[in-house]
């Protein structure tokens, strides 16, 4: 394939930082974007925009990045990509399509706006130009989390009868991801519904992000429960799913996967139980999975395959989490969606 010129705009943490973090490396050889760009061989990555000067001597020192810029107006003037990676405010994405007319393709941080009309908005500017949009719900590129999706998951535990959800640090954040999962896993959501169980709170990276309890129903009947937990005690994104014949555990934000079997039931004759205490553990994947939302892109560029994580989907779940918000504005009422 030939090289796509790429720049990453915005060099924060999922740009560079959490390649310092030894605790993460040994789970994850590619938690940030750095990681992939350096090795993947479709990607020409040599141009890195950022504020902070700090960000730019890591690009130039570490990454060996030569074109470092302090504005996306001085990017634009002396450089022409087919890629960027988008990982700034929301507010801030249009201006990159604005800026940029050699573009072919982003790969974008989510959310995709700060609503649902801005990441429509965004969406559109980049449909006008024919410009392919990806979303990091990097789930959607998780290796086993594909096979699960496409039937494994049935294999395992057969039909999904009920589902829990934990989450932290907001709900558009890290709760976008975690119903992003449940689509992917289950189909479409239906219906949303707020709950009182659990007080909501401010928390998080984004500003004024709510976490609070929530029940999703989809298209195929499963209902999925979600609360939060304070991350300030640890954290956790998982999913806990009881099937018709087991039980799909997949917590420690995807490094934890276990099968719970169904087996006869110890304590009363002619009954099954779920034999929690004898799991069965799935090799996790999530550590290449970034890579993997690098390579289907290339392969929608260059071949015309469609995207794993397209901007319209991103577009629906973060439409699903301003439902969510509605239905706890009006007290926790239903809400159908259209």
């Amino acid at each position: 394939m030939q090289k796509l010129r790429t720049a990453i705009i915005g060099f924060g943490k999922m740009g560079s930082g959490y390649a310092d973090d030894p605790v993460m490396a040994p789970h994850y050889p590619y938690a940030t974007h750095a990681q992939v760009l350096v090795d993947h061989p479709v990607f020409a990555w040599e141009a890195v925009v950022d504020v902070s000067d700090h960000a730019l001597d890591q690009a130039r020192n570490r990454w060996k990045i030569l074109q470092t810029y302090r504005s996306l107006d001085e990017l634009a003037k002396k450089y022409e990509p087919d890629v960027v990676v988008i990982a700034t405010p929301p507010q801030e994405r249009k201006k990159v399509i604005e800026k940029l007319p050699s573009l072919r393709a982003v790969l974008v941080e989510k959310p995709l706006g700060r609503t649902h009309a801005e990441a429509k908005s965004f969406i559109e500017v980049c449909n006008r130009r024919g410009i392919l949009v990806q979303t990091n719900y990097w789930r959607r590129s998780d290796t086993l989390f594909r096979e699960l999706a496409n039937g494994k998951l049935l294999e395992l535990i057969g039909a999904p009868q009920v589902v829990f959800g934990l989450y932290g640090n907001g709900v558009l954040n890290n709760g976008s991801h975690m119903i992003d999962l449940v689509r992917m896993l289950f189909g479409e959501v239906i219906a949303v519904q707020a709950s009182g169980i659990c007080k909501p709170y401010v928390a998080g990276p984004i500003e004024s992000d709510i976490n609070l309890s929530f029940s999703l129903r989809l298209s195929g009947g499963v209902v999925a429960e979600f609360n939060p937990v304070r991350f300030e005690h640890y954290r956790e994104n998982g999913l806990d799913i009881w099937g018709e014949r087991g039980r799909l555990a997949i917590l420690q934000e995807g490094l934890g996967i276990a099968v719970h079997p169904q087996r006869a039931n110890r304590a009363m004759r002619d009954e099954r139980e779920i034999a929690s205490d004898m799991p069965a553990t799935l090799k996790s994947t999530v550590g290449d999975a970034l890579y993997h939302i690098y390579s289907n892109l290339a392969d929608a560029v260059h071949r015309g395959e469609a995207l794993w994580s397209p901007g319209l989907s991103a577009m629906k779940t973060q439409e699903i989490v301003e439902y969510i918000l509605r239905s706890y504005s009006q007290h926790g009422s239903v809400i159908n969606l259209g």
